[in-house]
């Protein structure tokens, strides 16, 4: 068993969040909220749907952990909760043992919140049904807030998940020759992914050709000629259950002119927006500044957002996107997504992590510099 202060998230943020909120509990269901609160990833909670978690966290108390009995010698081991409740599959409803549980914390009139984002609508039913009295709101913001704001522990175990990963995409591209098919690149990055200390690969799109032109094909039997573009968008879940999510370009041969200058122009957008991540700047203030840019020098910009922030899911907030009016703070970390793609015939991309701090953005992807294309 573990203590608090050793957890990778931020526990007594959460804590001090719980108590300034209006909730008289919050309750973590999500594979990611419940791993960040109990300092576990329980990968069953992800594979099997039905297969629930819960932390219950009443203010004032101790968290109170509920999972499935299968998992509990493990949990007791790793968790700094102590607290902790194990239902027999199949023959104890999850949703049984929380409302015993949020009785016994005399919570069954009270207010609670719950990742409505995440919990099935019958799970929620469920719980209304037998609690009536029970006022319950989303706390999905209030996780995302605290979560947003990286501790040290969980900025090292990105950035070593990142440079894993760029580390696998270098040796795939430079061992890549005319003939391969994208099978077998798309094998050879999941090995270097997984050697490169990932528990598991998470996504894996590797495309040379006129399939670079898509942003996430699967991997077919085309073949790689002389002069093809070679884009990697690729990621792993690395030991703490954080992720990676970089994007690379290869050419295979010498890059012509046009080439060579469409990637400067988007290696100047790409460190423009970068050098914007700053406190006090907004999500959308930075994409506005990626759409001139890419008007300004002509390159097409249909995208939603030009960056996220991640930790336990790929996808976090802020991220760069029109709606996005929180600004950055110390501590958060964003990535930059910088691409172009003409479907049928090439696409080039380049993804980057970035530290925010007090006196600018921190590279934290600087395993495999992308600055020029890297010619095979």
């Amino acid at each position: 068993m573990t203590t608090s202060s050793e957890a990778m998230g931020d526990i007594p943020r959460l804590r001090a969040a719980l108590e300034a909120s209006a909730f008289d509990a919050i309750i973590a269901c999500s594979p990611e909220n419940v791993r960040y609160t109990s300092d576990v990833m329980i990968d069953t909670m992800r594979s099997i749907r039905d297969r629930l978690g819960f932390v219950v966290w009443a203010k004032g108390r101790d968290p109170i952990f509920i999972l499935c009995r299968v998992e509990e010698a493990y949990v007791k081991q790793k968790s700094w909760i102590k607290d902790i409740r194990g239902y027999r599959e199949f023959f104890v409803k999850p949703i049984d043992l929380l409302v015993e549980v949020l009785i016994e914390l005399g919570l069954d009139t009270g207010k609670v919140g719950i990742e409505l984002e995440y919990i099935a609508g019958k799970y929620l039913m469920s719980l209304k049904a037998q609690l009536p009295n029970l006022k319950v709101e989303g706390c999905d913001e209030l996780f995302r807030t605290v979560r947003s704001i990286k501790t040290q522990r969980e900025i090292d175990a990105l950035q070593a998940a990142f440079r894993g990963t760029e580390k696998a995409m270098l040796a795939t591209f430079a061992t890549t020759r005319v003939g391969e098919t994208e099978y077998s690149l798309s094998r050879r990055l999941a090995d270097g992914i997984m050697l490169s200390g990932a528990d598991i690969v998470a996504f894996n799109h590797i495309n040379a050709g006129p399939n670079t032109g898509f942003p996430h094909a699967a991997p077919t039997g085309y073949q790689v000629q002389q002069g093809d573009f070679i884009k990697a968008d690729s990621g792993g879940w690395y030991p703490g259950a954080y992720p990676s999510n970089v994007g690379r370009t290869a050419k295979m041969g010498k890059p012509t002119t046009e080439e060579l200058d469409t990637w400067k122009r988007l290696r100047e957008i790409h460190h423009t927006i970068a050098d914007m991540l700053r406190p006090g700047n907004t999500g959308a203030q930075l994409f506005a500044e990626a759409e001139r840019l890419h008007d300004k020098h002509g390159i097409p910009f249909p995208f939603a957002h030009n960056g996220h922030s991640i930790g336990l899911e790929l996808h976090e907030y802020p991220m760069i996107r029109p709606e996005e009016t929180s600004v950055f703070e110390p501590g958060m970390v964003c990535t930059v997504e910088t691409r172009v793609r003409y479907v049928g015939v090439k696409g080039l991309h380049m993804e980057d992590l970035y530290h925010i701090t007090e006196n600018g953005p921190v590279l934290l992807s600087d395993a495999f510099d992308n600055e020029e294309i890297l010619v095979i």
